[in-house]
């Protein structure tokens, strides 16, 4: 388990994290969203106990990181660049790791060696950024880590490989009730594998929820009258966009869905029906609700 404890941050006179409180319960993924320069690698060097901050405290599996450094063997770190040394073969890396680690799991990286198939001959220098990124996941995995920690793991990725690592992600939660806790800009890998999310903007976290709970809070309605709609009944409170469309209305619903589902239904529609959004769909009247525009959170 990952917890984090009004954490702060400040570089020279620039505050980069301002009393960021999260927890990760063991056996889940979290993932941390927010625009560049919001303080998501900060906070997870912070978490990785590389910084030190200037108030808060971070634990994992209840340890202090900051006060016991040798949490760390249990923690696999993927940074968003991998600096290896460069002169060093992949068989040297990970003969580093094998001897480093007291858990290395031999059959574990034979298994995810079949996935990645990394040239072990060549030199890490000449390595692209996707393969050195595959090399980081690949040895990190294999070293039967309690908390797994990734900034940024899929950049430079193909699309099929990237795939293939999102299902190795939940392998890993499901077979060792490993903690992930994830930063990415690409909010579909968020939506297929975390059960829970956060936003953070400017050191601030503005939200953190599980991903059920955010499908639940805004949903979309779709119904048809025979005539017109009955006066007032979508223009209430909760509601924050309607669009029409022939006779079908879609209306965007924010809390107390089945509420209004319920009052719609005493009108006798001629269709009536509840309807998954997108985790982006969500984020854009979230964030429009806090007053904050999609683009300045995912578009930086």
């Amino acid at each position: 388990m990952i917890k984090v404890e009004q954490l702060t941050k400040t570089y020279h006179t620039n505050p980069v994290l301002d009393n960021i409180n999260l927890q990760v319960p063991r056996g889940s993924i979290f993932g941390l969203v927010g625009p560049n320069g919001a303080g998501k690698t900060t906070l997870i060097k912070l978490i990785m106990g590389i910084l030190l901050p200037d108030q808060g405290r971070v634990y994992i599996d209840g340890v202090n990181v900051h006060q016991n450094p040798g949490i760390k063997s249990r923690v696999g770190y993927v940074s968003d660049y991998q600096n290896y040394y460069p002169n060093f073969r992949v068989q040297d890396m990970i003969r580093l790791y094998r001897e480093t680690y007291t858990n290395w799991d031999a059959q574990r990286f034979a298994e995810l060696a079949q996935v990645f198939k990394l040239p072990e001959g060549k030199k890490i220098k000449h390595l692209s950024k996707g393969m050195r990124a595959q090399l980081a996941i690949l040895l990190n995995l294999s070293v039967s880590p309690a908390v797994l920690v990734l900034d940024e793991p899929t950049s430079g990725l193909d699309p099929v490989l990237r795939r293939q690592l999102l299902n190795i992600f939940l392998e890993e939660v499901a077979r060792n009730e490993t903690t992930i806790f994830l930063s990415t800009h690409n909010l579909n890998e968020l939506e297929r594998i975390c059960d829970r999310i956060g936003i953070i903007h400017n050191g601030r976290v503005l939200f953190d929820e599980s991903l059920e709970q955010m499908k639940q809070q805004i949903r979309k309605i779709q119904v048809a009258f025979a005539g017109e709609p009955p006066e007032g009944v979508l223009e209430q409170s909760t509601i924050l966009k309607v669009e029409r469309q022939g006779r079908v209305y879609t209306i965007v619903v924010r809390e107390n869905v089945n509420q209004l589902m319920a009052e719609l239904e005493k009108y006798r529609p001629l269709l009536l029906e509840s309807v998954d959004m997108s985790l982006e769909d969500i984020f854009i009247y979230r964030m429009g609700g806090m007053g904050y525009g999609f683009e300045q959170i995912f578009t930086q």
